[in-house]
């Protein structure tokens, strides 16, 4: 997986007994409903099925499990999808980063699957969500909970920004 530092400088995470160059890591804080810089405790190595996601062009794996935050075009209300539903259907990702003045939407393209596939990245709490860069200063935003009911419904974009 990767990550953004407390510089907004995407890093790569390939695996748990590499050391790491930053301390801190950008998170959406559903508690919150911000986005924050929180501290880098824990990598964690999970082999689970894996998609090849494409966000803007940009491709990366990330769990068949997971959730990522979607948005509907029309109304800007927020949402949260499982990559395995996003297969094969059109779904709209919330785009946002620290530069950028208002959030977009971009397609969710799934590319190609791994049965078995080793995704590094931080430890969560189920509060959290990953802010996962898709360009220079823009991310969207994963979880490995399904975070909706109990931090989102009824939420929209500017809800968080």
């Amino acid at each position: 997986m990767l990550i953004f530092d407390e510089n907004v400088q995407p890093i790569i995470l390939e695996s748990i007994y590499t050391p790491t160059i930053t301390e801190s890591f950008w998170v959406l804080d559903l508690n919150l409903l911000d986005f924050k810089l929180t501290p880098l405790g824990i990598l964690e190595q999970i082999d689970t099925p894996t998609f090849i996601v494409s966000i803007d062009g940009f491709e990366f794996p990330l769990p068949a499990s997971w959730n990522i935050l979607v948005v509907d075009d029309d109304s800007m209300i927020l949402d949260v999808v499982q990559l395995s539903e996003a297969a094969g259907r059109l779904f709209k990702a919330m785009v946002y980063g620290p530069a950028m003045s208002m959030a977009r939407t971009s397609e969710i393209s799934v590319k190609q699957y791994f049965p078995n596939y080793p995704n590094v990245g931080p430890v969560l709490n189920k509060h959290q969500m990953l802010c996962h860069p898709v360009s220079p200063g823009a991310w969207v935003c994963i979880s490995q909970g399904d975070t909706y009911n109990k931090y989102l419904k009824d939420k929209v974009v500017g809800d968080l920004i």
